[in-house]
């Protein structure tokens, strides 16, 4: 149940719902999965992994904007009774017309027991284009670990109320995997989220109900072996 050192984490309510498809997400808590979100103000989420009562998992992350330059750092904890985890970023990226580049760097570190700890240095580069509701982004996550992930999603608007979004994703070590997502605005306050992911196969969904300047969500991943994992997520805009 406890994660490689330098994995791809999908762990807050939004990406555990969307299967890690950040061209949908409201949440500044999936800057450590994109580098180009594009988006400010403040998250925090709890994840419970397959349901497990001894491993629980927090993160804390924070984007602000000038102008068309944004800047975001966050981190995730991951505590076990035999292992500790840590995962904090810091991001940079920038927008012109609607094209936008960024880099985020991460620093991973954990322990086991009483082993001393083990660190890890890696980065994400991301481009991305979006006009009218339809968008595409390119990214390189993890480069250089055996974690890394070249990702190519687009995105297109099928209704007023209605977006989906397609991604393909290229993992060196790994089996290669399609993901596709849907979010629907089913009230001025509350939308919902949906993914299918075929390696492994699994489904996520999410509900965000958001009343005004805050956002509360709640999602569940479905997985073939284990029990779903749960994450719920605030989010505070601006």
């Amino acid at each position: 149940m406890v994660c490689g050192l330098s994995a791809v984490e999908e762990y807050s309510a939004s990406a555990n719902a969307l299967s890690g498809i950040t061209l949908l997400s409201d949440s500044v808590a999936d800057y450590s999965l994109s580098p180009i979100m594009q988006i400010s103000g403040l998250s925090t989420f709890y994840n419970r992994p397959f349901n497990s009562s001894t491993v629980s998992i927090l993160g804390l992350h924070n984007a602000i904007k000038r102008n068309q330059l944004f800047a975001a750092v966050g981190t995730s904890y991951l505590h076990h009774e035999d292992y500790v985890k840590h995962n904090p970023y810091l991001n940079v990226h920038y927008r012109w017309r609607g094209i936008s580049f960024g880099a985020t760097g991460h620093l991973f570190y954990d322990t086991v027991g009483s082993d001393d700890a083990q660190t890890d240095f890696s980065y994400d580069l991301g481009a991305g284009f979006a006009h009218d509701g339809y968008a595409a982004e390119l990214k390189l996550l993890r480069a250089g670990l055996d974690s890394e992930q070249l990702c190519f999603d687009i995105k297109g608007r099928l209704s007023p109320e209605l977006e989906a979004a397609l991604s393909y994703v290229d993992e060196s070590h790994h089996e290669d995997y399609l993901r596709v997502g849907l979010k629907l605005k089913l009230h001025e306050i509350i939308t919902l989220y949906g993914s299918w992911q075929n390696e492994p196969n699994h489904f996520g969904m999410g509900l965000r109900v958001n009343p005004g300047s805050w956002s509360l969500m709640y999602s569940i991943r479905t997985h073939t072996a284990l029990d779903p994992t749960h994450a719920i997520s605030l989010d505070i805009p601006w």
